[in-house]
């Protein structure tokens, strides 16, 4: 048995999935906190939208290609900054010790199980992206 390491949890993204004709997905585009799997998620879409627009005509030519992976950087960007910034946002939250945050925090978390439909909506978003 070894000695306990510890590895600091950090948000680390690459500006963009995708780097001439290499993309990136998953941890290869981002590591986020491991706030309910979130990482997997944004993996998962990543990966069907790929597939899905290169099935749809990047066959052509480099240039089709080149031109189908610049779309999908783009078609991408609002759900991955989006949940990068809500789950850095989330996992940060719980490290601030100002007076009343604390409380505050309990009781948007309160809210949010109190009232089904924005708790529906907040999973929806979450498991799903934007669509």
């Amino acid at each position: 048995i070894s000695p306990l390491k510890s590895f600091a949890l950090g948000l680390n993204a690459e500006a963009s999935l995708v780097d001439g004709r290499v993309v990136r997905i998953g941890n290869a585009a981002q590591t986020l906190h491991p706030v309910a799997g979130q990482g997997l998620n944004l993996g998962l879409r990543d990966a069907f939208l790929l597939v899905d627009r290169l099935a749809a005509g990047a066959r052509s030519s480099d240039a089709g290609v080149a031109r189908t992976l610049r779309g999908l950087a783009f078609a991408r960007a609002p759900d991955r900054w989006s949940v990068i910034g809500a789950t850095d946002f989330l996992a940060r939250s719980f490290t601030w010790h100002a007076p009343g945050l604390a409380a505050a925090r309990g009781l948007g978390l309160a809210a949010l199980q109190a009232f089904p439909p924005a708790k529906r909506a907040f999973a929806r978003q979450m498991m799903f992206g934007w669509r």
